[in-house]
């Protein structure tokens, strides 16, 4: 690809979905079909599924993830239906909060600068809670859109490609938080900044403290986020203790008050955040004076309140009615306290013993003798401590985006490098009894998250830590099971056994042996390795493995029950994807374009997985916005797939989400002009269709747009032959 044609295509908005529950996995038994997000994160491969265009003209589409070219309807055939608009939830911030936010206001050192970066457009601030980071963001626009200037919030799930502004008076715009999941890109960043230029408003967006996110907003957008680092704590306490107590002398008289007991410098601790300091000014203040009032000052301030904690659950281990008076009286806290005695009592009887450190027991005469630890304690040991027993250490919080959904992590790892690897290198070696144990443990792995690639990856290196002529043979039993998840494991950890040279030719022979079998299970197995690390080191050998299992689902016509084969093509779809968003996007094409000449495979099947291959259209728009041979071919399978009734819907879909991103950027739009200008030359069935969707949902910037219009007005003038 040249330059000038990927001009422009290094994201496109909305390029992810959104945030959706994941489903539990299920430990044992059976176990909920997975959906195609979850199938591309459990194989490790690069692919995640763009953000659905979800048609549902007064329709109601349920929570969690809709992919592909699903449409609900339930109003009059005869309605036209209006275009999809981007959910966008925002409001007024009142003006008692801006004023809050300014009362006692410490400007920290980098305030200046970070005003000049909100005059160039959105400034993405970034803070730990409690940094004060909402306050100074609210600070920012003040002084920059002026004392009284309306301002409004826009909350995380906003679609900044599909936002613009809505209230003509409002000069500030604070979006609290950007979704994980669905990042913006360089093109949507220039979008808003030109939104925000006609408007002459300015935008804060608060970030967590993340190292990934803010990491990968540098190197996408090319931006650096400001950190928000509150001033020094001794800063943060005059000038909010000024702006309460205005006379010098009231000052004066509350702080000798406190000087009779505390040390004011011993108090503002440097780890102390903005918020724990108005909470000391505020207790100061409170106590006018008084030191009875005050009291132990240090000891009542929140920032201890986590140190104490460990101390405070040692010293009650062997006390389970205090135990639970504790975890009662922190639910319950501001309640009666016999309430707080009676919730106390409950959770006793129910813990069954859970909160006793120690059994009793007897000896043969029945006198009790030392108790014994009891291993249901629910105190029994902390995270902490195992960490610290095994020499592990708990990361920074981060934020994590695989799948279709966002989730906080704080990762366990090792002091020292691999050492995890030796552990189970030399128990699986040493210890034969325990090594059965860890697969039969591991095969019963939840379809959550990374769990599966973890555990292929432990079954992989196991297949060289056993060696012999069965060493894969752990693998295989995975392959075999009923279990979707636990083929999953076994398809990862074909991969990582193939990066041993002794193993790979095994491997190798292994799949293709499978490809061929009657065993739905083997059949879907080697499906996913494809589109897991073996395939995508060995793309030609995927692919070709793949023909195979097209070929082999096509050659069971008489058989009444296609659910196997379902299942086979579901996981054949999966590899695919994984492999064309891999970079392979040539060479998958060449090969689907091979498939549909031989006429080997069935052309329905082809054309269904082609259609798929649209949700990702950066390679086909950067083909299309030059004419090219490559750009006739593509033009050629989407007319063939518009044309063929199981992938209309889907390539429909894909083309008109096409379309409405082409009124945003000048590459696209010129890409979608070539292609519904060849579409038109020939229209058929289903370019007819196709032009009737674009007239009835598209708005006046999208792209072919008018090319549609023109080509229906000629059909229906008679200038066009019927379409068939």
């Amino acid at each position: 690809m040249t330059p000038e044609e990927g001009e422009g295509l290094a994201e496109l908005p909305g390029d992810a979905s959104g945030a959706s529950v994941p489903p539990e996995g299920e430990p044992h038994g059976a176990e909920a079909e997975p959906d195609l997000s979850e199938l591309l994160d459990a194989i490790g491969g690069p692919a995640r599924v763009a953000g659905s265009f979800v048609y549902a003209p007064h329709g109601n589409i349920n929570a969690g993830s809709v992919h592909g070219g699903q449409r609900v309807h339930n109003g009059s055939a005869n309605e036209r239906r209006r275009s999809r608009e981007g959910r966008v939830r925002e409001g007024p911030i009142p003006v008692a909060e801006v004023r809050a936010a300014a009362f006692g206001f410490a400007p920290p050192d980098w305030f200046g600068t970070a005003l000049k970066d909100l005059e160039e457009g959105p400034l993405f601030l970034a803070g730990r809670p409690g940094s004060g980071r909402r306050t100074v963001a609210l600070n920012l626009l003040r002084v920059s859109c002026g004392e009284k200037a309306p301002l409004r919030a826009l909350d995380s799930v906003t679609e900044l490609d599909r936002w613009h502004p809505t209230d003509a008076s409002a000069r500030g715009y604070l979006m609290d938080g950007l979704f994980p999941s669905r990042p913006i890109g360089s093109g949507v960043l220039g979008h808003v900044r030109s939104l925000l230029e006609k408007a002459t408003a300015r935008m804060v967006i608060v970030l967590p403290d993340d190292a990934a996110l803010l990491r990968r907003l540098e190197q996408d957008l090319h931006v650096s986020p400001t950190v928000c680092v509150p001033p020094p704590p001794a800063e943060v306490f005059g000038s909010y203790f000024g702006e309460m107590v205005p006379e010098q002398r009231e000052r004066e008289r509350l702080l000798s008050a406190l000087h009779l007991c505390h040390d004011l410098g011993d108090l503002l601790v440097p780890e102390l955040v903005p918020a724990e300091v108005v909470e000391l000014v505020t207790a100061i203040v409170t106590a006018d004076g008084d030191p009875e009032a005050l009291g132990d000052l240090a000891a009542r301030l929140s920032y201890r309140a986590e140190r104490e904690v460990p101390d405070l659950l040692a010293n009650l281990r062997g006390d389970p009615d205090a135990l639970a008076f504790l975890l009662a009286a922190c639910v319950y806290e501001g309640a009666d306290h016999r309430l707080v005695r009676e919730e106390a009592d409950r959770l006793l009887r129910l813990s069954e013993n859970r909160l006793t450190a120690m059994l009793p027991e007897a000896d043969s005469q029945g006198a009790e003798k030392n108790g014994r630890p009891n291993p249901d304690f629910v105190f029994r040991r902390s995270t902490t401590e195992l960490l610290h027993a095994v020499r592990a250490v708990r990361k920074e919080r981060e934020i994590r985006t695989e799948g279709a959904y966002a989730h906080s992590v704080e990762a366990v790892v090792f002091v020292r490098h691999r050492q995890a690897e030796a552990v189970l290198g030399h128990v699986w070696r040493e210890y034969g009894q325990l090594s059965e144990l860890l697969v039969e443990w591991l095969r019963e792995v939840s379809r959550s998250g990374d769990l599966p690639r973890s555990v292929g990856r432990v079954m992989g290196r196991a297949a060289s830590w056993g060696g012999g002529r069965r060493a894969l043979r752990h693998i295989q039993a995975l392959a075999e099971s009923d279990r979707t998840t636990s083929r999953l494991v076994a398809a990862n950890a074909l991969g990582i056994a193939a990066e041993d040279p002794v193993l790979v030719a095994e491997v190798r022979y292994r799949l293709q042996r499978w490809s061929r079998a009657a065993d739905v299970r083997l059949r879907t197995t080697v499906a996913y390795a494809c589109g897991a690390e073996f395939g995508l080191s060995r793309p030609d050998l995927a692919l070709h493995l793949l023909h195979t299992l097209l070929l082999g689902a096509q050659s069971r016509p008489g058989e009444e029950d296609h659910g196997d084969d379902d299942r086979v093509l579901l996981a054949v779809r999966v590899a695919v994807l994984s492999l064309f968003q891999a970079g392979n996007e040539a060479k998958v094409f060449g090969r689907l374009l091979e498939w549909l000449d031989a006429e080997q495979c069935d052309a329905e099947q082809v054309l269904s997985l082609f259609a798929q291959l649209l949700q990702y259209p950066q390679w086909f728009m950067g083909k299309l916005a030059n004419p090219s041979q490559e750009a006739a071919l593509i033009v050629e399978i989407i007319r063939c797939a518009l044309n063929a009734e199981s992938a209309f819907d889907q390539t429909c879909a894909e083309l008109l989400r096409w379309a409405d991103w082409g009124s945003w950027n000048e590459t696209l739009r010129r890409a979608v002009e070539n292609l519904f200008s060849a579409l038109a030359r020939s229209m058929q069935s289903g370019e007819f269709r196709l032009f009737v969707e674009m007239d009835e949902l598209g708005t006046d910037d999208w792209a072919g747009l008018d090319t549609a219009r023109d080509a229906l007005g000629r059909w229906r003038t008679g200038e066009r032959w019927e379409a068939v």
